[in-house]
């Protein structure tokens, strides 16, 4: 129950950035050139944080899962 607590807090508090960004740009006063620059170069980085978080997120599975395989494997072979 907690690990879903905890993934249901990182989505909402991801969503949440992602939403704050938006707005804050939207409502920023410049030029719709600059702003449409700024949002370009900004969804460029965001979708390499994205990438990079979940190759992180990949990786933490599969070694959770690795880890839970070995003591289950471990545990079969001691009985």
């Amino acid at each position: 129950m907690s690990e879903e607590k905890t993934g249901a807090f990182i989505s909402g508090f991801f969503w949440g950035v992602i939403a704050g960004f938006v707005i804050g740009i939207l409502y920023a006063p410049r030029p719709g050139i600059e702003t449409r620059e700024i949002l370009k170069e900004k969804t460029k980085e965001l979708g390499e944080k994205t990438k990079d978080f979940v190759e992180e997120t990949k990786a933490r599975g599969r070694d959770l899962l690795t880890g839970k395989g070995v003591e289950i494997q471990e545990e079969s072979e001691e009985k």
